[in-house]
């Protein structure tokens, strides 16, 4: 018998690999033959994979630095997916076809949870059958070919659930290895007591499966955090079965489970935990309001994946199986003949959960629930074993065939319009063809810019938004190119329109269909592309015709903020060759400026310059004014790129044309302002003297008709170039001492700029030279504010936290300078510190709502519930 049982297990595990394997190849095929380019979440998506294939080229696996950056790559989106899809572009190389081969790895994962499961609460029958279900579900091979998260969410919630049902059925094993009877109807039922007694001892099965339970759940959470919305009904469930049976031992179980599973996913959420939250509002309340989902009070919002069920399923495998039961149940002798009874229950824990808490989500999409299909696969391979002997066999494989025949019509384009017509008929929903047509020309678009500017980084300004034009699909491409080109979408807020035409030398614009551009976005867009098509300050490059027969234009600006050019001679060390800056200036008033650079490649890419422009008689200025006006920054504004050019390119030396523009102070002095320049390297932190230029630039009295110009930025003059960013984190962080009114404006701005400088390096620029002035002046307040406000913007938790102490020092009678500090201490998960950082601010300052609400989280976070729920009533006072 033992024997007999191995042989039909090998073969039943035969069968799954075939099923595996099948599955496999009609997703290569359609792989192969699709020429599609990725839409907007499957190309962000991929290019996230890109980021980790790069960062785990050369890994620091004990490195706490490198762990927080290598976290930071993904802020709000779990980042396991990515990370398990590097190995297979390590092997097969880089591509959004080659990226999806990830989901052979995710498929094995999830048939063989079914499988097991089938196996578990059924027989191997009906894990088979399962398994063969799962690969023909609608539901679930239309994102089997699209890259994205839902699919291998859905097999890691899957094998989570295998691994709790399993921890479940444990003691009913250990009841039987003590000998005592189990009913013969029952081989696999993981329906008995979770504990046969209060004081038995726990099996080491049931240690082994929590344990695994804790891992898988907590790596499930790192593919995507719906996770909880799946398997927080079962968890519940069976732990209020443990408290009312008392097995007090299997609670404590699932409780070291739920902490192991958070010991795993921790690392990742403590990292990220403010923008997880924040970002959930955007994905969560602000999308389904755009795409008017049903609310909440409505009975379509309860119905809405009911309605779903048959194109998740198909009529064939969602009716033929209900037909099986309804027929046994009509046949079956008294209830007791109703095999499996408690399976089908544990199975509804489960499926009922889900859909309860998923239709509470107000924002609904098919693919958001997918994860409750494979459970729904293993019910109705079941109910399909159900039929009667007689004709049972054939009514399994002619479902079978259906479901098969549907799967074809639904992927490939055959038999033309009868053939969709049938098909919808017996599987509803949208196909999924592979595109066959032209090729759309995003890598022409991203080559022709590299071949412009060889030696740069770019950012492209994408202006439309369909699902084969956008930012994230050109970002993709730009990505492949060795992150040589970066995709951004500018041109949504009509009052920066300017700014961000000002600041992107490349735009896309199309004719015809724009996509999916909200009602309140099309104003700027407009305006958007009217200054760049219309206007003197762009040329068009070139145009395509794409496949829907509009054009895609590509602009360049005719004056490039950075110009490179190889030279003929080598060059040992940085010099500042020319400068060009208008003869005056009024305080407040931004000032064009243009350097000329040479030097050698390695130091001109690394180099960070502190330009000075100081006041010759800086000892006669009044209190209250200042002598100086700094233009610190990276050297071509950190845009120098090596491309896919030979080594042997750099060997000589480079010219670089740097035009931007710098901001004298509002309370400047007027006078003469001379030119002086430090190099700074920022890796190896090098730094020399740069001879400069004669060149000076008198500083005259504000006269009234120029005060309406005197804003950081100069936002409505699209005629003067842009600040450079730098500069303008160090205008944002003037206001910091003010508070919340002080921050309003600045989280205005830093989304905006943000996307002029997609990796956000100007923060990194900022903090290397504000640190570096800060050596030479420890007591400069504005200097120290500046370097905090850099600091936290790169989530630097420690250097913030050095910093923020040194500004409550400088500011001690500011209440907002230790509210900061606070803030930033219970960013890190430091409550205590952060309270103790909170009692001068309340003592300057007790009735600031900010104030008593950080020290309510600070309470609430080391379980003091009192003080927290009375601090925490200040949020009623509080302005936003």
């Amino acid at each position: 018998m033992a024997q007999q049982h191995r042989d039909s297990g090998s073969k039943s595990l035969l069968v799954l690999g075939i099923i595996w394997l099948l599955g496999a190849i009609s997703d290569r095929l359609w792989f192969a033959l699709d020429r599609s380019v990725p839409a907007w979440d499957q190309a962000d998506y991929l290019t996230s994979t890109l980021k980790y294939l790069q960062a785990l080229q050369h890994p620091q696996w004990f490195s706490g630095e490198w762990w927080t950056n290598f976290w930071l790559l993904s802020t709000k989106i779990p980042p396991l997916a990515y990370i398990l899809t590097v190995p297979f572009l390590q092997v097969f190389g880089t591509g959004g076809d080659r990226a999806t081969l990830v989901h052979l790895l995710f498929s094995a994962i999830l048939l063989a949870s079914v499988y097991s499961l089938g196996v578990q609460l059924f027989n191997r029958q009906v894990g088979l059958w399962a398994a063969a279900i799962c690969v023909l579900l609608p539901g679930l091979y239309r994102f089997r070919l699209q890259f994205l998260l839902d699919y291998p969410l859905t097999a890691a919630i899957t094998f989570a659930f295998y691994c709790l049902t399993m921890w479940k059925a444990s003691e009913g094993r250990r009841k039987k290895e003590e000998g005592r009877e189990i009913k013969e109807d029952f081989p696999h039922s993981p329906d008995l007591p979770l504990s046969p007694s209060p004081n038995l001892p726990l099996s080491p099965s049931s240690f082994f499966w929590a344990i695994a339970f804790g891992i898988s759940l907590g790596l499930s959470i790192l593919v995507k955090h719906t996770t909880v919305l799946f398997l927080f009904t079962p968890i519940v469930w069976l732990a209020v079965g443990a408290v009312r049976q008392k097995a007090w031992g299997k609670l404590g179980q699932l409780t070291g489970a739920l902490l192991l599973s958070a010991a795993v996913f921790g690392p990742w959420a403590k990292t990220n935990w403010l923008l997880i939250l924040t970002g959930g509002k955007r994905a969560t309340v602000d999308s389904a309001i755009a795409e008017g989902d049903p609310a909440i009070n409505t009975i379509d919002a309860w119905i809405y994946y009911g309605q779903h069920l048959p194109e998740h399923i198909s009529w064939p495998l969602l009716l033929i199986p209900l037909v099986g039961l309804i027929l046994y149940w009509g046949r079956r002798q008294d209830s007791s003949s109703i095999l499996h009874l408690n399976s089908c229950r544990w199975l509804a824990v489960f499926w009922g959960g889900a859909y309860l808490i998923n239709s509470l989500n107000i924002n609904k999409d098919d693919r958001y629930v997918i994860p409750y299909l494979p459970v729904l696969s293993i019910f109705l391979a079941y109910c399909l074993t159900l039929w009667p002997s007689r004709w049972g066999r054939q009514i399994r494989w002619g479902t079978i065939g259906l479901a098969i025949l549907a799967m074809v019509f639904h992927i490939l384009p055959l038999g033309g319009a009868f053939g969709h017509n049938l098909v919808q008929i017996i599987s509803p929903g949208n196909s999924n063809y592979p595109y066959l047509g032209k090729e759309w020309p995003h890598r022409e678009v991203i080559a022709e810019i590299i071949d412009r500017e060889p030696y740069l980084q770019s950012t492209l300004g994408v202006l439309p938004s369909t699902p084969e034009i956008n930012q994230h699909n050109f970002n993709l491409y730009g990505a492949l190119a060795n992150f040589q080109v970066y995709g951004r979408q500018v041109g949504t807020n009509l009052k920066q329109v300017p700014q961000d035409v000002r600041s992107l030398s490349w735009f896309l614009t199309k004719t015809g269909p724009q996509g999916s551009i909200r009602e309140g976005i099309k104003k700027a867009q407009n305006a958007a592309v009217t200054a760049i098509e219309k206007g003197d300050k762009f040329q068009l490059e070139k145009t395509w015709v794409l496949p829907d027969y509009t054009n895609l234009n590509l602009y360049r600006k005719r004056v490039q903020p950075v110009e490179i050019q190889p030279l003929n001679e080598a060059r040992s060390q940085v010099q500042l060759d020319r400068v060009t800056v208008g003869a005056k200036a009024v305080p407040g008033v931004t000032l064009p400026v243009t350097y000329t650079w040479s030097g050698p490649w390695q130091q001109l890419q690394s180099g960070l310059v502190l330009v000075t422009w100081q006041n010759q008689q800086s000892g006669n200025i009044p209190p209250g004014q200042t002598f100086r006006i700094l233009h610190d920054r990276a050297i071509a504004q950190a845009t120098l790129h090596p491309g896919m050019l030979k080594a042997d390119k750099f060997a000589v030396g480079f010219r670089v044309v740097d035009r931007t523009a710098m901001l004298p102070p509002a309370n400047i002095a007027p006078g003469t302002y001379n030119l002086q320049a430090t190099y700074l390297n920022r890796k190896s932190g090098e730094t020399y003297p740069i001879n400069v230029p004669a060149v000076s630039v008198k500083i005259e009295a504000e006269p009234l008709d120029m005060r309406s110009e005197a804003e950081p930025g100069n936002e409505n003059n699209t005629d003067k170039p842009e600040l450079d960013l730098v500069t303008q984190l160090r205008a944002m962080a003037v206001n910091l001492p003010k508070g919340l009114p002080g921050l309003e404006p600045v989280f205005e701005q830093i989304g905006r700029i943000n996307q002029y400088d997609p990796i956000q390096d100007y923060t990194v620029q900022a903090e290397q030279t504000l640190e570096y002035r800060l050596q030479q002046e420890p007591n400069n307040l504005e200097l120290a504010y500046a370097l905090a406000f850099s600091r936290v913007l790169q989530q630097n938790v420690k250097s913030a936290i050095a910093t923020l102490e040194k500004v409550t020092q400088l500011d001690s009678q500011n209440p907002y300078a230790y509210a900061y500090l606070a803030f930033v201490q219970l960013y890190g998960w430091h409550p205590k510190a952060a309270q103790t950082a909170l009692k001068p601010a309340l003592a300057l300052n007790s009735n600031l709502p900010e104030i008593r609400i950080l020290n309510g989280v600070a309470a609430l976070m080391q379980g003091n519930l009192i003080q927290a729920w009375q601090e925490l009533q200040y949020l009623k006072k509080l302005k936003i």
